[in-house]
């Protein structure tokens, strides 16, 4: 039988109100025990059990919070591609201080990508 591992999960490490929810979102793929939550800056970083497990060769989720891109663009800057990659902005939220969190935005940005991660197969215990 094969061990099937969940995928990684990377989320911006900015400072806005979208930033934040990339942040949370991710933090909840990590507890709810679909994704395991690794960080960005030690990818790009190179340090090495960041890096070694991001090169494992399990699917990768990346979740950026505005159109900057700043997590998949560091992805890429080590040559690794999200399988699964969201931009919160583009479900229409305005960008705003990381201190200004809205509840409701980020219920609305839970549901769509937990959505979308179902419809492509990945499984939620």
């Amino acid at each position: 039988m094969t061990v099937v591992k969940n995928p990684i999960v990377y989320s911006c490490s900015g400072c806005s109100n979208l930033a934040q929810i990339a942040h949370d979102i991710s933090s909840m793929l990590d507890s709810d025990g679909i994704a395991e939550m690794s960080c960005i800056s030690g990818v790009i970083g190179k340090v090495k059990p960041v890096a070694e497990l991001a090169y494992s060769g399990r699917p990768i989720i990346a979740i950026d919070g505005c159109g900057l891109g700043c997590t998949k663009a560091c992805l890429s800057a080590c040559d690794l591609t999200p399988e699964f990659y969201f931009d919160i902005s583009r479900f229409g939220f305005e960008k705003r201080g990381k201190d200004e969190n809205s509840l409701i935005e980020n219920s609305v940005a839970l549901e769509n990508i937990y959505g979308e991660l179902r419809k492509s197969g990945i499984t939620f215990p």
